[in-house]
């Protein structure tokens, strides 16, 4: 049975089948049998009582696994270490489940159990420059590979008894070396770790790579060479790694913000290790960090038992959440690394979408009359991105909203990059149509737009600028260099635009829905407007919304996890999806984000968390997956956070899949 618990009685090698065999047990789930199996692993198991727990998660065994630590923690004979470990598996399962919050409690209760002594170094460092735009070093990567010697040669000046350390780094490191690095490379490790006094090469290396002389950086090109090609040939880890900073540095990080670490920085997977070093200081700065291409240098090191992880510099993050002030003072930075096929937090708070327009009258986006038994291909088609991140043609970076013109035409709102691309049916490349001239809040710029429709009446693009908190006018015509501000302070999300041509925007930091008339500043609210809640009356995180010809409207109302519908007038809405709060099962959603009404009141929604679109007929009391639900992944029946959706005359649905930067064509 799946999760079922065995004990291994016997290993051993079968020479001629060249094959291990193992003997298991079958364990009863008899609590009795349970105590007994965690005594004999915390006597026989090298890993601890906690190693089964670690097994179940890497296992994918999420609820098997949380079972097994929660048990631990209620025997009385678990000692603390082993209560630290559980915590922080709980964490590690919870941010595999999506369960933000919870991970971060049990991450707390990790840090508090584990920094009870009072034996802390008092450890200072300078953290400066953080996520500031540099330019990337290049160069380095051409020099040729050089003895260590050689390769600090140029910095000599700055390190007294440089010679000296680097023989005691030769003496010391890891040598030979299981994962193939020369005696320099493995050198190379060692003496970056290494502790002598202020002229430590790592701060004075990290120093110069925040520098903004970029030139003064080429005397480190033949060391960087040879440290770089070292941790090529390391482990890369994808787990959660801690890092700390004994100041108070949460001023430099926001919600969603993306950011650039351009030093090398430590980190280690114990937030033991991290609790000592910043110790019971009140105002230090913890980070949480989902790493995805750490290099584990543990063993390679003078401090062998630091559990240490590099991130490499230039790494990009994107902070999850608001910074969370700890009972102890302490703030805690969550962070996650970006990678151009990683599932970007592992499906995290950031998912967004735009919504799928439908007005008849005016054209605004025509929709076909979807029959009510519609089904689409399992196996999705690329049809924009799919290169991974980046501002090339052929790439898009955290794409948002979408928009279907009557001729296949993709219209993407490519957040990160700061732009709108156009797409034409069967092109390999988009074009600029809107921005593109890096962020910023000049007429010809955006910044982070999350959601564009198409006007027709005007042919022009309407799009929500969010980060510079209004909603611009951009025309389609050729030459066009600049768009036009049409609403003032508001945390656009969601567009939408009804036969009448009045414009709705849902307003995120004020969890409200308005309407606005043409020429119209201030909008009336029609939906929301009472304040954050889980009321009927209320919203928490409003984003994509949907308007019929009733001018009925629907929100996804994202951190409900639910999607209301708020007839004209009303001052309450109705819950259309999503009923049990957040979750996986056909009677739930997870963070809801793109949303279409067919003419029969069938709802279509990106469920995105659970990486999946899901039908949700009028009245019904769940839904149904019409593609997606395999899991977070780059196969073509996989999302990563699916985002916006769409449909174009012919019924074939188009959805944003955000984490591979890519828009699916799925055919009706």
């Amino acid at each position: 049975m799946l999760g079922s618990i065995f004990k291994i009685t016997q290993v051993e090698y079968n020479e001629s089948e060249q094959t291990w065999i193992g003997t298991l047990s079958l364990c009863s789930e008899d609590e009795y049998e349970l105590k007994d199996l965690m005594k004999r692993m915390k006597e026989e198991v090298e890993g601890g009582v906690a190693s089964l727990g670690w097994l179940l998660y890497n296992e994918g065994e999420y609820e098997k696994g949380r079972n097994y630590f929660q048990q631990l923690l209620l025997d009385s004979t678990t000692d603390d270490f082993d209560k630290g470990q559980c915590y922080r598996g709980l964490g590690a399962i919870e941010i595999a489940l999506k369960d933000y919050d919870e991970a971060l409690e049990n991450f707390q209760k990790e840090l508090d159990l584990l920094t009870k002594s009072d034996n802390q170094e008092d450890i200072a460092t300078t953290y400066a420059k953080i996520g500031e735009e540099l330019p990337r070093v290049y160069g380095y990567h051409a020099e040729k590979l050089v003895p260590l010697e050689k390769a600090l040669k140029p910095i000599e000046s700055q390190i007294d008894e440089l010679p000296r350390l680097i023989n005691t780094a030769k003496r010391h490191c890891h040598f030979p070396s299981e994962h193939g690095l020369t005696h320099d490379q493995s050198a190379a490790v060692y003496i970056y770790s290494m502790e002598w006094g202020d002229t430590n090469l790592y701060r004075i290396l990290n120093k110069a790579l925040r520098s903004e002389n970029r030139q003064a950086l080429k005397i480190w090109f033949p060391y960087l060479k040879l440290f770089d090609t070292a941790l090529d040939k390391l482990p890369t880890v994808k787990e959660v790694v801690w890092r700390g900073v004994p100041l108070d540095i949460s001023k430099h990080f926001t919600k969603n913000q993306i950011l650039t670490w351009w030093s090398i920085n430590s980190c280690s997977s114990s937030v033991k290790i991290i609790g000592n070093f910043i110790g019971n200081r009140k105002n230090a700065t913890l980070f949480l960090i989902e790493a995805i291409k750490g290099k584990k240098i543990s063993g390679y090191t003078e401090f062998k038992n630091e559990d240490e992880i590099i991130l490499r510099m230039g790494s990009q993050f994107r902070v999850e959440s608001d910074v969370l002030k700890q009972p102890n003072g302490s703030l805690l930075v969550h962070l996650v690394e970006l990678d151009d096929n990683h599932d970007q937090s592992l499906a995290s708070a950031m998912n967004k979408t735009q919504l799928a327009l439908k007005s008849s009258n005016t054209d605004t986006s025509v929709i076909p009359n979807l029959p009510a038994n519609a089904r689409w291909a399992r196996n999705g088609v690329t049809v924009a991105g799919g290169h991974g991140y980046g501002s090339a043609t052929n790439q898009l970076w955290g794409p948002h909203g979408l928009f279907v013109d009557d001729d296949q035409t993709l219209v993407i709102a490519d957040t990160y990059n700061h732009r709108i691309v156009q797409w034409r049916a069967g092109d390999t490349n988009g074009q600029v149509v809107a921005g593109g001239h890096g962020k910023g809040d000049r007429l010809n710029q955006l910044n982070e737009p999350t959601d564009v429709l198409i006007d027709k009446e005007t042919d022009s693009l309407i799009i929500c600028d969010r980060e510079n908190r209004r909603v611009v006018r951009w025309s389609r015509r050729s030459g066009t260099a600049h768009g036009e501000v049409l609403v003032h302070d508001v945390k656009c999300w969601g567009l939408a635009m009804d036969d009448q041509r009045y414009l709705y925007i849902s307003d995120y930091e004020k969890d409200e829905v308005r309407r606005y008339e043409k020429g119209d500043w201030n909008g009336i609210v029609v939906a929301g407007g009472n304040g954050i809640g889980s009321g009927l009356n209320q919203f928490n995180g409003p984003t994509y919304i949907f308007v019929d010809k009733q001018q009925t409207l629907y929100v996804s109302d994202r951190s409900n996890d639910r999607v209301m519908k708020w007839d004209k007038g009303a001052t309450e809405g109705i819950v259309v999806a999503g009923y049990q709060g957040q979750g996986s099962s056909q009677t739930q959603l997870s963070f809801p984000n793109g949303v279409f009404v067919n003419a029969w009141g069938t709802l279509c929604v990106a469920d995105s968390w659970n990486n999946r679109v899901i039908s949700w007929p009028q009245g019904a009391a769940q839904g149904t997956v019409i593609v997606g639900g395999n899991g977070a992944g780059v196969k073509a029946n996989q999302f990563n956070g699916p985002m916006a959706l769409s449909f174009d005359l012919h019924g074939n649905l188009y959805v944003v899949d955000r984490g591979n930067y890519r828009v699916q064509q799925f055919s009706i």
